[in-house]
């Protein structure tokens, strides 16, 4: 059977149109950018897991920090503001202030941690258990759910009403009407703090029953739960900003998990006499929700690298934000102690977390007589240790994760790398997407970066680590630590890519935190007029039908 001649077309029988369906080749090598590209993806979600868990790994470290600091340093700091009130004539003969405002501060905190600690004194924990094992399966799974969103929720308010009574106690005007405005904030900062912990009680109560109940279904109902988050984000737009903001809102979820799981722990073992059996009953069953946490986070952090084509190397310069908080935090003329701006950075509230664990440890443990006593002591000079030790540790990993960022940002200057433009139809949305061959030019078109790696070629490296100097070497990381975290907060938009207006909004930011650097603003603006003209010339090439594939 022969097919019918048209007009342009030659003749083909069907032994010839089904030998050349054999023989036919693929010309993968000659398309290699293309081919290539997907390849690095599969590299990308295979070490993506090992790049997350250095940022989260260092993240739970600062999160320890914050959290220790209130057992530890915070009531040497009391304690040192009460002496200087006690000897208050002494001061008032010199003609010198009492209490400067770090002292107040650290008073404000002593106080709502020694309130919260006496009204928590009035909850029966046994109460709230057996109340809550009476409830359903359903009813179980719903109300943690709802724990779990107004947790996120009062740590989003809790920082504002905290700081609004800090700034109250510390601002440098102050009438003798004030002091009736810093107890109404003191008020409502005690009950905020109260009230999350109690919370969180709920929500470790919640946890104790589906670990206690005999057929395990509300565990796993539980560790199931938290796959339904990959579906809430990975299918959405994000940019490296929004990935930050997702990385650290994780690693506070991350030390939240591991705070719960010690709650737990706590009152299984007071109750069953600190059995060891009991323990290793209990071992698998954290294990198996501390796990389905992590996988949980490398899926979705793959994936939204994967449909976002934001670069791995990224964890590193989250890491190396975390590590300009810590350095800079530590400097002689910071202006606020080093836990408050690591805990704003990532949305971590210390103090109901803090105030549960003392409630908590309080009644499991029994501390009557001189040996509970001497047990006290020994557990706060452990305690002591553990943050000195801590805190050595991420100080000296900052120094190192600063290193690495001005090196790896110094070698970003001198790669020259070209855009590609990728098939239309190979990605979600039918949109031309850029993707850069070298990892570097990803850093140069993002709105984080604020154009630094277009700045002049420095030969001398080492110049650049200054961080209260002069700023030679303005590293993206850098420029992310240097704003505040709200700014961090920007919603994608259809391209985000390649928006301008999210320059123009980083620019802004930009001239907000650095008015010294007027080379660094011209470069950034320049750099915005020339993306949008290139950002035209693509999208009238795609109108005309004239993709190129190198």
């Amino acid at each position: 059977m022969k097919v019918k001649e048209k007009k342009g077309h030659s003749k083909m029988n069907f032994f010839e149109y089904f030998t050349m369906e054999l023989t036919h080749g693929y010309f993968m090598d000659q398309n290699d950018t293309r081919y290539s590209e997907r390849r690095q993806r599969v590299y990308t979600f295979l070490k993506q897991p090992r790049e997350i868990e250095k940022m989260m790994g260092y993240g739970v470290l600062l999160c320890l920090d914050v959290f220790l600091y209130v057992f530890t340093f915070l009531p040497l700091r009391v304690i040192f503001a009460v002496l200087k009130i006690v000897l208050a004539p002494w001061y008032w003969l010199q003609r010198k202030p009492i209490v400067d405002p770090t002292q107040r501060y650290d008073l404000l905190k002593g106080a709502l941690f020694a309130v919260c600690i006496c009204l928590m004194s009035y909850i029966d924990t046994s109460y709230i258990y057996h109340t809550v094992r009476a409830q359903t399966l359903i009813k179980l799974y719903i109300i943690y759910n709802m724990l779990e969103v107004a947790d996120r929720l009062f740590s989003s308010f809790g920082q504002d009403i905290l700081d609004a009574l800090f700034l109250t106690a510390t601002e440098s005007k102050r009438r003798k009407r004030d002091i009736y405005k810093v107890l109404l904030h003191l008020i409502l900062a005690a009950i905020y703090v109260f009230a999350h912990a109690v919370l969180v009680l709920f929500e470790a109560t919640t946890l104790n029953v589906a670990f206690n109940s005999h057929n395990k279904v509300l565990l796993t109902v539980m560790m199931a739960n938290n796959f339904v988050e990959i579906k809430g984000t990975v299918f959405k737009k994000y940019d490296k900003n929004n990935l930050f903001q997702i990385s650290c809102s994780d690693v506070r979820e991350r030390f939240h998990y591991l705070v719960l799981m010690l709650i737990v722990l706590l009152r299984n073992m007071q109750q069953y006499s600190w059995n060891y059996e009991h323990f290793m009953d209990l071992l698998p069953n954290m294990i198996g929700v501390i796990c389905s946490e992590f996988i949980v986070d490398w899926f979705k952090h793959a994936f939204v690298l994967k449909f976002n084509h934001i670069p791995i190397d990224s964890y590193k310069e989250y890491r190396a934000t975390f590590a300009y908080d810590v350095v800079t935090s530590r400097n002689k003329g910071a202006i606020s102690d080093h836990s408050d701006i690591v805990s704003r950075r990532l949305g971590f509230i210390p103090l109901p977390l803090a105030v549960l664990i003392f409630h908590v440890t309080r009644i499991s443990i029994d501390f009557e007589g001189a040996a509970g006593y001497l047990v006290i002591l020994m557990g706060y000079f452990i305690l002591v240790l553990l943050k000195v030790l801590n805190s050595i540790l991420i100080v000296g990993q900052a120094c190192i994760y600063i290193s690495d960022d001005v090196q790896h940002e110094a070698q970003a200057r001198l790669s020259h790398s070209k855009l590609v433009v990728v098939d239309p139809f190979e990605q979600r949305g039918n949109k031309i997407i850029l993707i850069s061959e070298d990892q570097s030019v990803d850093r140069s078109y993002s709105s984080s970066n604020y154009c630094s790696s277009r700045q002049s070629e420095k030969k001398n490296v080492g110049s650049d680590l200054s961080v209260d100097g002069d700023h030679k070497g303005f590293t993206p990381a850098r420029a992310r630590s240097m704003r505040a975290p709200s700014v961090d907060h920007i919603v994608a938009t259809e391209n985000t890519l390649s928006n301008a207006k999210g320059d123009e909004l980083a620019i802004c930011a930009l001239e907000s935190d650095i008015p010294s650097h007027p080379k660094l603003l011209h470069c950034a603006k320049k750099k915005t007029k020339t993306f949008a003209l290139s950002e035209k010339s693509i999208q009238e090439g795609s109108e005309s039908n004239s993709v190129v594939f190198k």
